[in-house]
C-alpha cells in the first residue's frame, strides 16, 4: 500500500456530504481530516489559533481532489457553534460525520496543584465544547443516519498520575457518547470514541518535548506492552473504521489505541 494511503478507500457513507472535525488542525485532528479525506470525504475542519495549520491541511485535502474548508470555531461557546455548523448546514445536503478531536492545552499536574480557575476552564473548552457540537450537528446528524467520533482518552480506564484535566473531562465526554447512542440508535445514529495513549502527535508530543525527561519517557516507553509509542496515523485509521460502514453494526463503544498498555 502506498505510504499514506487509507486501507479504506471510496467509503459509501461519504459519496454524498461533507464530515466535519474540530480541531482538525491539530496533531490527531489533522490526521483523521486528512484520512477521512483519503476515504473520498470532503471535510470542514475548525481550528481555535493555528489558521497556518488548518489551511495547509484543507490544502493537502484539495490536492487530493476533495473539498476543504476552514473555519476558526470557539468550541465552549455555543451560540458560535451553532452559527457555525447552521452555516455549514445551509451548503452541505449531508452531514455525515462528526469528529470530536479539540481540547484545550494542558500542563500535567498534580489533583492538588491545579488552579480551581484552570480547572473550570478545561472543563469549559471540553466537556461544554462537545456537548455544543452535538446539541447543534444532532438534528443533521439525525437527518443523515450519521456518525459521531470524539477522540478521548485510554487514561478514561485508570486514574492517571498529572494527567487528571485530561482523563476527567474525556470521561464525561465518553458517557456523553454513550448517551448519544442511547438514545440516538433508533435514528440510525452512531457514537463512538477512540482513547489514544501515548502518541507522537499533538498533546502528547507536547508533554513528551516540554514536560518528561529522557528518563520519563523511556520508562513510559518500557511500560507499553508493544514497546513503543503511537503515531497520529493509528489514531485515525480507528476513527475511520468507527466511522465507516465497516462499524454499521458498532456504537457506544470505545476503542484504546495504546499499544496495550491499559491492559
Amino acid at each position: 500500500m502506498e505510504a499514506g494511503t487509507s486501507w479504506l478507500a471510496d467509503e459509501p457513507r461519504f459519496k454524498e456530504g461533507v464530515s466535519i472535525v474540530t480541531g482538525g488542525s491539530g496533531g490527531i485532528g489533522r490526521e483523521i481530516a486528512l484520512t477521512l479525506a483519503r476515504a473520498g470525504s470532503d471535510v470542514v475542519l475548525t481550528y481555535g489559533r493555528n489558521k497556518k495549520a488548518a489551511e495547509e491541511v484543507a490544502r493537502q485535502i484539495t490536492a487530493m481532489g476533495r473539498k476543504a474548508e476552514i473555519a476558526a470555531l470557539a468550541i465552549e461557546n455555543s451560540e458560535d457553534v451553532s452559527r457555525f455548523v447552521n452555516d455549514v448546514a445551509s451548503r452541505h445536503s449531508v452531514l455525515h460525520s462528526v469528529v470530536y478531536a479539540s481540547g484545550p492545552g494542558l500542563h500535567m499536574e498534580l489533583i492538588g496543584d491545579i488552579d480551581p480557575s484552570n480547572w473550570a476552564k478545561v472543563i469549559a473548552v471540553d466537556v461544554n465544547g462537545c456537548f455544543n457540537l452535538v446539541h447543534a450537528t444532532l438534528p443533521h446528524v439525525r437527518k443523515a443516519r450519521g456518525a459521531y467520533l470524539a477522540v478521548i482518552t485510554a487514561a478514561v480506564e485508570r486514574v492517571p498520575v498529572r494527567d487528571i484535566q485530561s482523563a476527567a473531562p474525556k470521561a464525561a465526554i465518553e458517557m456523553l457518547m454513550r448517551g448519544v447512542a442511547k438514545e440516538e440508535g433508533r435514528n440510525g445514529v452512531r457514537a463512538n470514541c477512540v482513547g489514544p495513549g501515548w502518541i507522537r502527535a499533538g498533546l502528547g508530543q507536547h508533554a513528551i518535548d516540554n514536560e518528561l525527561t529522557p528518563e520519563a519517557v523511556a520508562a513510559i516507553t518500557k511500560g507499553i506492552p508493544l514497546r513503543t509509542m503511537g503515531e497520529a496515523r493509528d489514531i485515525a485509521d480507528a476513527a475511520l473504521f468507527l466511522l465507516s460502514s465497516r462499524a454499521r453494526f458498532v456504537t457506544g463503544q470505545s476503542l484504546a489505541v495504546d499499544g496495550g498498555m491499559q491492559a
